[in-house]
């Protein structure tokens, strides 16, 4: 019986073949590795917290749909392009500004960004089959 986590790992070798047959720019190369280092460290954390029980992982996925993720930092003002460098960093790793307050220290920045559901990476039409026949086999 394949589980949603059989799913997502094909999705991802995928990604990494299309990558590696269409080569990018090093930046994207090294940010589609780190998406899939990351992917990698989050399904072990899950599986390991879980007992390796594929339908509370997926349980607990779902429940991650429509959520948010808050991030508070002080960020001091050493010059604007640093200031710019920091924010494309914080932007680089998905997070959206959405206060910027002066204090004395700097500037006080709240940022927002979705939890990550990796089910909510799979089409409906493919996660429809789990749900209703468990096996995810395309053909019937």
């Amino acid at each position: 019986m394949k589980t949603p986590i059989h799913a997502l790992a094909a999705a991802v070798l995928a990604s990494v073949l299309l990558t590696a047959c269409n080569p990018e720019p090093q930046d994207e190369v090294t940010g589609v590795r780190k998406t899939v280092e990351k992917l990698q460290q989050q399904y072990d954390e899950l599986i390991a917290e879980r007992g390796g029980d594929p339908v509370e992982w997926a349980a607990s996925d779902l429940e991650n749909l429509g959520d948010w993720e808050y991030r508070v930092e002080t960020v001091r003002l050493t010059s604007e392009e640093d200031f710019a460098a920091t924010l494309n960093e914080f932007g680089n790793d998905r997070w959206e500004v959405i206060w910027l307050e002066r204090t004395p220290g700097g500037f006080m920045v709240i940022m927002k960004k979705p939890s990550i559901s990796l089910l909510s990476k799979i089409p409906l039409s493919q996660l429809g089959r789990f749900i209703i026949d468990g096996s995810g086999d395309s053909q019937q």
